[in-house]
């Protein structure tokens, strides 16, 4: 009786490890495709739709897909910019489709996140009146701000939805590492260098993407180590993913990247067992070190260079950032109460057109929102961030790189308000935080 019993527990789960390999293998075969040229690329982008089959599941799994495939390196495939309309078509239709999975919600996941809606509505309704009576382009303002809000709340429920019948956490760290390692393997190859020929970029299509993609990987890599049951949970593999991330990271040359990662690292070394700490962060330290002897390059005059991007060793280390520091602290001097509008530039006239043309580079998510929003719209939004963080304090050690590593990255590169790049890889990271329940979803803490 107990051999029948184990017998038809076990089928189950055999049944759907194949499925999910092959569904991987669909999708890596697809992501190839769709790098041959633009029709393969529609046609791709076409087939990608029969995740709706799996409903909610599917949604957000093509929101993440297209995510990826956005940012691929030119010199491999071609860019999905050629069906950017196509693309903002499937992303906001999977978002409204998700949008409406509120209305499935059980009471509880309802009560989770009602107040960070009711705080995004706040801000959504604000950022309106900011753009109507203050922004230079209204309409744009107004369009990038409902892209922004449609896209986060439809990713927050839609992982409210299916949190307690599908692993998110394991299905991210599998596409992230998808991109990870293909780009390991890429550092030998000048294509990994394509940008500005010396920093690294591997698969994606910027050096700096590069580096805040990795410290994603990072934040999943810890986060997915803290809670599976999979053998990843050695220490050895963990210490040795870190460190060959960090030396690729450090090959980027994005400092964002690299102070970033080095943070979440000693975050962990914090939060895990006192006895640990020590051991790990000399570990991952001398892994590093290793590294840099055995390729034979000289740590300091490498640790220079990486600090001035190329720049001369006597200009002001922060050079690159200066013009956008000084746009955005001049625009918030111009309206600090209300700010300009949400993320577009400030002109010296007003016009109500729409165009994809007007391209703002904020640089810092802190100086971004002052400018955009004011100070009244960075209280609402500090507001409903701090309610993010403070609905799962309980589980905060073990889960809490996910939406640091989200404002780590927008501290140097301001992503986290675009949707149309990897902002929603940000909101994905917020929303697993948001519901991660070990307990609902059968994980286990270490």
């Amino acid at each position: 009786m107990s051999n029948y019993s184990w017998s038809h527990q076990i089928a189950p789960n055999t049944l759907n490890i194949k499925k999910s390999i092959l569904e991987w293998f669909g999708i890596i075969l697809l992501l190839l495709f769709s790098f041959l040229n633009n029709f393969t690329l529609l046609i791709s982008l076409l087939l990608l739709l029969l995740l709706l089959l799996q409903r909610e599941i599917g949604a957000i799994k093509i929101i993440n897909i297209i995510t990826l495939r956005t940012i691929i390196n030119p010199g491999i495939a071609v860019s999905i910019s050629e069906y950017q309309n196509l693309k903002w078509l499937i992303l906001f239709g999977c978002s409204i489709y998700l949008l409406f999975s509120y209305f499935k919600l059980g009471k509880k996941e309802v009560k989770r996140i009602k107040g960070i809606l009711i705080l995004v509505s706040l801000f959504t309704v604000y950022n309106i009146a900011v753009a109507l009576l203050f922004s230079s382009l209204p309409i744009i303002a107004i369009f990038k701000l409902m892209s922004y809000v449609v896209i986060f709340a439809g990713v927050l429920i839609g992982v409210g939805y299916t949190f307690n019948k599908f692993n998110w956490i394991k299905w991210m760290f599998n596409l992230f590492k998808l991109l990870m390692v293909i780009s390991f393997f890429m550092i030998s190859l000048p294509v990994s260098y394509l940008r500005n020929g010396y920093s690294f970029q591997g698969l994606t299509n910027h050096p700096n993407m590069f580096g805040i993609f990795s410290v994603l990987f990072i934040a999943l890599l810890i986060s997915f180590s803290n809670t599976s049951k999979e053998s990843l949970n050695n220490k050895f593999f963990l210490i040795f993913s870190s460190s060959l991330v960090l030396f690729m990271v450090t090959l980027s040359k994005s400092r964002t990247a690299l102070i970033s990662c080095l943070i979440l690292v000693l975050l962990y070394a914090l939060f895990s067992n006192q006895g640990k700490i020590s051991k790990i962060i000399i570990a991952v330290f001398s892994s590093i070190g290793f590294i840099f002897i055995f390729i034979g390059t000289n740590i300091s005059n490498f640790i220079m260079e990486f600090l001035y991007k190329g720049q001369s060793q006597g200009e002001n280390l922060l050079y690159s950032r200066m013009n956008q520091i000084e746009s955005l602290t001049e625009n918030f001097y111009r309206s600090p109460w209300f700010g300009n509008g949400f993320a577009v530039p400030v002109l010296p006239y007003r016009s109500f057109e729409f165009s994809s043309e007007f391209v703002v580079e904020p640089g810092n998510i802190i100086l971004a929102v002052l400018s955009y929003s004011g100070i009244f719209g960075f209280l609402l939004f500090i507001l409903y961030l701090v309610r993010i963080f403070w609905l799962n304090k309980k589980y905060f050690t073990i889960i809490c790189f996910l939406p640091i590593s989200t404002l780590l990255i927008s501290m140097g590169e301001m992503v986290f308000f675009s949707s149309n790049n990897i902002g929603i890889w940000c909101y994905m990271f917020l929303a697993i935080y948001v519901f991660f329940i070990p307990e609902r979803i059968n994980l286990k803490i270490n």
